[in-house]
């Protein structure tokens, strides 16, 4: 089987979620022996695998503008196309930035669009209801993208829209673990400590106002340190994260870590606190839950699907920062929650969240239309 994957980017660096998932998905499947051709903007990094064929996108204009880049996507990918050999799919994973020129270039090819989440804004709510009907194969990483797809573009409520979410490799959770006692001591952090960690970018989608007034509320919680890993995007959220910082002792920010660094501060933590208002998937909340820690979030699209309320994680709604420093206070003074919680947390990843399943039923999907007549 033969693709093109129309990105954005895949970095091998990035710990941002979109570049994650594009980038677990397609090695994966280049695993199973698919030929991958990367269709990726000029100058931007790209993961390497031997099934991987890298081919650059360049911009015309220079002005970043979703409908501008599409221009140039098309131009390229049409380019590319004459080039290749038959190619069985065409997959884009942003469908406002190159999904659009995707299908404009894709002269009768079969077309995968891979869904994170919806946007709102008016040109994306424009796309999101013209782009779906012209793909022969949807994949959304939750059920509530899917519901979020189906109530705007009501026409893709059919058996190819399926919703394959993010698989986590818990081994790679459970390899750091002996190194926990070291990078607790290099940051700081007493055995007896309890360290929160958030993870995720500093914007005001990822619920930072709120991680900061619920971690305000509970100043008087003895033994309580908290760990942000996050770039900033955000410059109002960024600066809410360095006034913290500088008034408060407990709380310290890595504005960046490698992401083959990041399982060694997922086991160094005993909660995670992520009090986002919207996400695809959160990888992060399973990643957490794979390390066997409490998780303390929200019942955001996205998260939602991932936890198990009262049984992985304690949740609150969105924005409710009142409940969120209530549930962080209980987790922090109750070992005995923490340790059942956690515990619970890694039997779900590991029953519904293993990787060899999750593709299998990917690679069923995408052999189903060969099957019928597509040219190998």
């Amino acid at each position: 089987m033969r693709i093109v994957a129309v990105q954005t980017g895949l970095s091998p660096k990035s710990v941002l979620g979109g570049t994650i998932t594009d980038r677990e998905f397609l090695t994966r499947i280049a695993d199973r022996g698919v030929d991958v051709h990367l269709l990726v903007e000029h100058g931007e990094p790209v993961v390497e695998h031997p099934n991987f064929t890298p081919h650059t996108w360049r911009r015309r204009l220079r002005k970043k503008l979703p409908y501008i880049g599409n221009m140039d996507v098309a131009l390229d990918l049409r380019q590319l196309l004459k080039r290749l050999p038959p190619v069985d799919w065409i997959r884009f994973n942003s469908p406002y930035s190159v999904g659009v020129g995707a299908v404009t270039a894709s002269a009768g090819h079969r077309i995968w669009g891979s869904y994170l989440h919806l946007e709102d804004r008016p040109f994306w709510r424009l796309v999101d209801r013209w782009l779906p009907t012209r793909c022969d194969l949807i994949t959304c990483l939750s059920p509530d993208t899917r519901d979020d797809l189906v109530r705007v573009c009501p026409r893709v409520d059919h058996d190819r829209t399926i919703i394959v979410p993010m698989g986590i490799d818990g081994s790679r959770f459970d390899r750091a673990r002996p190194r926990r006692a070291a990078v607790r001591s290099r940051l700081g952090i007493g055995p007896d400590e309890v360290l929160v960690l958030y993870v995720g970018v500093l914007s005001r989608r990822k619920g930072v106002r709120d991680l900061v007034a619920a971690w305000r509320k509970i100043a008087g919680t003895p033994g309580a340190r908290l760990l942000i890993i996050g770039k900033p995007v955000e410059e109002q959220q960024a600066a809410l994260v360095t006034e913290l910082v500088a008034t408060d002792a407990r709380v310290r920010h890595l504005a960046g870590v490698p992401y083959e660094e990041m399982p060694d501060y997922f086991v160094a933590g005993d909660v995670f606190f992520f009090p986002s208002h919207l996400e695809g998937y959160g990888i992060v909340v399973g990643e957490a839950m794979a390390t066997g820690m409490p998780v303390v979030t929200t019942r955001a699209k996205g998260i939602r699907g991932v936890i198990a309320e009262g049984e992985t994680a304690l949740a609150g709604a969105v924005g409710d920062v009142d409940t969120h420093a209530e549930h962080l206070r209980r987790v922090i003074q109750d070992e005995v929650l923490r340790r059942r919680l956690g515990e619970a947390g890694r039997r779900r990843i590991a029953s519904q969240f293993a990787w060899d399943g999750i593709i299998d039923r990917l690679m069923l999907a995408l052999e189903q239309p060969m099957r019928a007549g597509s040219a190998a």
